[in-house]
């Protein structure tokens, strides 16, 4: 695949055309926190000194994080997101082989690997089985890729089953990158990881604190692995403005707790409820929901004039697919009787 990979949002046309018509927009394309930002978080971006450079390295919020985390300062790098940290794992990694993604999942495990000069091969997601031991001593990567829960099908693979896939990385001379971005809304399930010999994790504030225009992400791995990728990084890749929301975050646990709650109440509803108006949904453990819809550009479209944005899959290699994410409580409903209209209408019932 050639050019930019696709991501959820929704064009100025399709703006326009949704603002001509009346129609007020529930964007379910990408999958945040629907009761975020809280206040405090976006206080903190505000109010953040500008003026000024902030910390070269984020120094201040690696230690705190790394706290957090029960790490040291430096078995923690931060970037401009999750996707910046990415890009820069596959230049570090590059001269010692190719890269390996289960999926099908997030697009710029790929594209970083393709940027980095990498061969990319994609395998079956490793929930679903597999002999992962078999498949790292025949490709032999420097690095592979498991988003956990996956991104689009929300499967969630076990301690267990990533201590089996570190394992086979480092017997094949490899690492094991985690992208634990979804993580979060998996509860009651909690599979998180802690770094290793071998094991890197990847952790977001995008998701749980609805943030993307902030960008704040973090690498946990041991300081030589960190080292090694932190060489990649330019100074100030952390604005001021995202530290001080992520210094912000960490005072929050008790709002992620709820939202999480209510999010996971919700999935729980709308499982059931398309699944009662036939559609086929995957059992998810993220904040999202995999539906089958036919042609789900078409179903996307149609649904976009009732007042919801959501994600067609084909960009994954799943063009009947749609991805949904988790809305606010307050719209559940409405969603669901809009998905049920916009499939009577694509089959031509009255």
């Amino acid at each position: 695949m050639s050019g930019r990979v696709v991501h959820g949002g929704v064009t100025e046309a399709e703006l326009a055309a949704a603002a001509a018509a009346g129609i007020e927009l529930v964007d379910l394309s990408a999958s945040l926190n629907p009761y975020g930002p809280h206040p405090a978080v976006a206080a903190a971006a505000a109010n953040a000194t500008i003026g000024r450079y902030p910390e070269p390295d984020a120094a201040g919020l690696r230690r705190a994080w790394a706290d957090r985390f029960g790490l040291e300062p430096g078995q923690l790098l931060a970037g401009n997101g999750t996707s910046e940290l990415i890009y820069l794992l596959c230049r570090a990694f590059a001269g010692d082989g190719g890269c390996l993604i289960f999926g099908p999942t997030f697009g710029e495990y790929a594209a970083a690997a393709r940027a980095a000069g990498m061969s990319a091969v994609e395998a079956p997601y490793p929930a679903r089985g597999g002999d992962a031991g078999r498949l790292f001593a025949e490709l032999r990567p420097s690095i592979a890729f498991l988003c956990n829960p996956n991104n689009p099908t929300g499967e969630l693979c076990s301690r267990e089953q990533v201590e089996q896939l570190r394992r086979a990385a480092q017997a094949a001379g490899g690492r094991l990158v985690v992208d634990e971005a979804y993580m979060p809304f998996a509860w009651p399930e909690d599979e998180r990881v802690q770094p290793a010999s071998g094991l890197l994790v990847l952790r977001s504030l995008t998701k749980v604190h609805a943030v993307p225009g902030l960008r704040l992400g973090f690498l946990l791995g041991t300081p030589g692995d960190i080292e090694r990728v932190s060489a990649q990084q330019p100074p100030w890749s952390v604005s001021a403005p995202a530290a001080a929301a992520g210094m912000a975050a960490l005072e929050l646990e008790e709002f992620c707790r709820e939202s999480i709650r209510r999010v996971a109440a919700t999935r729980a509803f709308l499982l059931d409820a398309l699944e009662r108006s036939g559609f086929a949904v995957r059992p998810s453990l993220a904040n999202f929901l995999l539906v089958r819809a036919g042609d789900g550009a078409a179903f996307r479209a149609q649904l976009l004039m009732r007042g919801f944005v959501i994600r067609d899959c084909a960009s994954f290699g799943l063009p009947e697919w749609v991805r949904v994410a988790i809305p606010h409580e307050r719209h559940a409903e409405r969603l669901v009787h809009a998905m049920v209209e916009v499939r009577r209408c694509l089959a031509g019932e009255s």
